[in-house]
């Protein structure tokens, strides 16, 4: 249990934006809310439940990474920055969705406010045992 523990911590750390300091005071940038095993046809993935919570005005951009499963995003509060593939940025209002196809590269995420902060929550669907994010 602990290793799980551990490679959970991991991965999701591996979320947090490039420059956060995962240690600050405030909420945690990236919080795990589920992860349950798939079956059947989807055998050898997991469903995974992520909330993204983002400070004021955070912004990363550059090299980006990439997931190894397809990402589909809601905006629950603030304005959301968003780009894959060097695509144009892309503002997202509350209620405003994203979807990542597998292996897009996530070039721009971050919070479009400067006034109060961004949380999102994301489904993800990954190969089981393999991290949620990766370097592009």
């Amino acid at each position: 249990m602990q290793n799980r523990r551990t490679f959970l911590g991991m991965a999701a750390a591996s979320l947090v934006p490039i420059g956060v300091d995962a240690q600050a005071p405030g909420p945690r940038p990236v919080v795990e809310l589920a992860r349950h095993a798939l079956t059947g046809q989807f055998e050898g993935f997991e469903a995974v439940l992520v909330q993204l919570n983002i400070a004021p005005g955070q912004v990363s951009s550059g090299p980006g990474h990439r997931h190894p499963g397809a990402v589909l995003g809601y905006v629950v509060e603030g304005q959301m920055r968003f780009a894959i593939n060097n695509e144009p940025e892309k503002i997202l209002p509350t209620g405003g969705t994203f979807f990542e196809p597998a292996g897009a590269v996530h070039t721009t995420n971050g919070s479009a406010r400067s006034d109060g902060p961004t949380r999102a929550v994301v489904f993800m669907l990954v190969p089981k045992g393999s991290p949620l994010t990766t370097p592009a």
